[in-house]
């Protein structure tokens, strides 16, 4: 029993992450192998080209980063040690979505008996939603150029409760990095 809750705990965090959405981009020809540490990048704006002014949020993203990173066996160092620098960027923008078709099913009993309807609305319905992006970037040290980015697009759920939050973030993040270095790097055991 237990190692059926188990498996389906598992295949769970495994669907989760399936469904976020990630593509990236790198440069060509770029020798990824010699890449083994990394560090922030720092820039004038704040201390980690960091955009967004939520502080929580960037901790949570700076150390879902890290966490992924050292658990496919790069190593974090200072700035002046690193192959490679990392700075990321969430932008979050607000969405319309419309649908020209909704339709709707009606079961009722009243006292000349059972009756049921269907309705179909031709009228459009629009809403909005909030969408997140977040930059992954990869800059190498010794040319001081972007050589890989990876990004993911979303549209936001509810995530009012910090661990749900935490856990959306860790699983974007996660899923972004799967595609550095491009080719893949084996990930440690027990890690995401």
């Amino acid at each position: 029993m237990t190692r059926l809750i188990f498996t389906a705990f598992i295949a769970i965090a495994i669907s989760a992450c399936s469904g976020i959405p990630v593509s990236q981009d790198f440069e060509q020809g770029f020798d990824f192998s010699g890449l083994k540490t990394f560090a922030w990048e720092a820039n004038q704006e704040n201390q980690w080209g960091i955009a967004s002014s939520n502080e929580l949020v960037d901790r949570r993203v700076r150390s879902a980063i890290e966490n992924t990173l050292t658990g496919r066996q790069f190593s974090q160092v200072d700035a002046a040690q690193a192959d490679f620098l990392v700075l990321y960027n969430i932008t979050v923008d607000q969405r319309i979505s419309s649908s020209n078709v909704s339709g709707g099913v009606a079961v009722g009993r009243s006292s000349r008996g059972r009756h049921g309807s269907i309705g179909i609305s031709t009228g459009s319905q629009v809403r909005t939603y909030d969408q997140g992006t977040l930059l992954i970037d990869v800059i190498d040290v010794a040319s001081d150029k972007l050589v890989w980015r990876g990004t993911s697009s979303q549209a936001l759920p509810d995530l009012s409760d910090p661990q749900r939050l935490t856990d959306h973030i860790n699983a974007t993040v996660a899923k972004i990095l799967e595609q550095f270095p491009p080719g893949g790097r084996p990930a440690k055991t027990g890690g995401y």
